[in-house]
């Protein structure tokens, strides 16, 4: 070959190498792209069982992502589990060029532990260690109860115990757990008034309770039951905060119930008794009624006359009483 030859060949060599790096870096930019995608969203779901994420995207779209085995999770910075990470979480992941493992994922959530001192609108203030946080609470936003029923914004009342987690960039909370104080009482329905029920301890202390809708009610054997089957004189057994007084359960204890006061009225078989504090019921004596004067002397119906005091143990569904106690004379 002539040196011609082989400097033209050399020419051309060099011109097709270099209209094919154009080519080439196209290509290395694309794996480079596939390689760094990134999906910016909110996560839905974690499914641990599977290893799965659910998000969804600032455009609206739906995409559940397989966790790869040597995926790396961090929050605010610091190294944790995917499956530490709460539903409703702002979080950026970076996929693997198939387009369906996440390989890292970066999650925007912070957590604050108070007191909450206001709240207004949709806004929730809580005085914690580090000083005042306001976050918001959105449609999107947990709220949790204790034994992890599920609550509104109404629960959250000033003075409540509160840890929320919330997306520290928008302030908007992802959850919120109500840590409530719980008192508890035992005793007899003294009076009921609309969603108020008052309630006689052993020891004569009386204290009024407010049922809400998230209120648990639960009958003997544990049977759900509603405010309806709350009757007075009957036993119950009430958890509640102290500070609201807002009862979150009520247990029914007994099918029997009791209930002191005087007799305003009698017609035949119906006796009616005001309670100290002005609540009126009306029971029916039957032939199995057992009637007690003092000293437990076997009584008659005739014995029961208007101004007496007395106790009754009675049905709470059909009113029917089984022991009538005369307790002091008129």
């Amino acid at each position: 070959m002539s040196n011609l030859t082989k400097s033209i060949s050399a020419i051309f060599g060099r011109a097709r190498i270099i209209a094919f790096l154009p080519v080439l870096l196209l290509l290395a930019l694309a794996c480079t792209t596939l390689d760094q995608q990134m999906i910016e969203g909110i996560l839905q779901n974690v499914d641990s069982a599977n290893g799965e994420i659910t998000i969804v995207t600032k455009d609206g779209k739906t995409i559940t992502l397989t966790i790869s085995t040597d995926a790396s999770v961090e929050t605010e910075g610091t190294s944790s589990s995917f499956e530490t990470l709460e539903p409703g979480v702002a979080i950026e992941v970076s996929v693997t060029d198939d387009g369906e493992h996440a390989h890292k994922i970066s999650a925007r959530q912070s957590k604050v532990h108070g007191t909450v001192i206001s709240v207004k609108g949709n806004e929730v203030t809580i005085q914690s260690g580090d000083g005042t946080v306001v976050v918001i609470v959105d449609e999107s936003t947990r709220i949790e109860l204790e034994d992890d029923l599920s609550g509104t914004l109404a629960d959250i009342l000033v003075g409540t115990e509160i840890e929320i987690k919330l997306d520290p960039d928008t302030g908007v909370a992802f959850k919120l757990d109500l840590e409530q104080e719980e008192a508890e009482i035992e005793g007899w329905v003294e009076n009921i008034d609309g969603d108020q029920i008052t309630i006689r301890t052993k020891n004569g202390r009386l204290l009024t309770v407010t049922v809400g809708e998230n209120a648990r009610i639960e009958l003997v054997d544990d049977w759900p039951g509603t405010v309806a089957d709350i009757v007075a004189g009957l036993k119950i057994e009430v958890d509640f905060d102290p500070s609201s007084l807002a009862a979150y359960k009520i247990e029914l204890e007994q099918d029997e119930a009791e209930i002191e006061g005087w007799v305003v009225k009698i017609e035949g078989d119906q006796v009616t008794i005001r309670t100290e504090n002005g609540y009126e019921m009306t029971v029916t004596i039957g032939e199995e009624t057992q009637i007690e004067l003092d000293d437990d002397w076997a009584g008659a119906v005739t014995d029961i006359m208007v101004g007496l005091k007395i106790e009754l143990d009675f049905d709470p569904s059909s009113l029917a009483a089984y022991k009538i106690e005369i307790e002091q004379e008129k």
